[in-house]
């Protein structure tokens, strides 16, 4: 159990916003590459990273872990911020969660990944 400091996440919404912008540019140069596995894991961790980011904006980050949206509560954030005027957030998140599976199971699709950066 982590028992550092209390007020949890450890990064800002600026860090995840700017980690976001780096995990796409990374993502594009590796689809430039061909090395799509490695492309779909940065495109996905890019959207997670926006989502974190606006989720700090809005106060719907988890204060009790140090990652501001767990993987499993992307969904459930994305559809409150489509309520804050976030079009297509949550299709883009499904998207994000399909991409990530092809990436784990050494199966990722080029066309996913680039319809994924495409989206946001």
């Amino acid at each position: 159990m982590y028992k550092g400091n209390r007020h949890l996440p450890i990064r800002s919404e600026r860090q995840y916003a700017e980690m976001s912008v780096n995990d796409a540019n990374v993502a594009c140069l590796r689809l430039n590459k061909n090395v799509i596995n490695l492309a779909a894991f940065r495109a996905y961790k890019s959207l997670r990273r926006i989502l974190q980011s606006l989720a700090m904006k809005y106060n719907y980050n988890r204060n009790d872990t140090k990652c501001a949206v767990p993987k499993n509560e992307m969904l459930r954030v994305a559809r409150l911020l489509e309520d804050k005027g976030y079009k297509n957030l949550y299709n883009s998140t499904e998207l994000s969660l399909k991409v990530f599976e092809e990436w784990k199971n050494n199966s990722a699709n080029k066309n996913d990944v680039i319809l994924l950066l495409k989206k946001y």
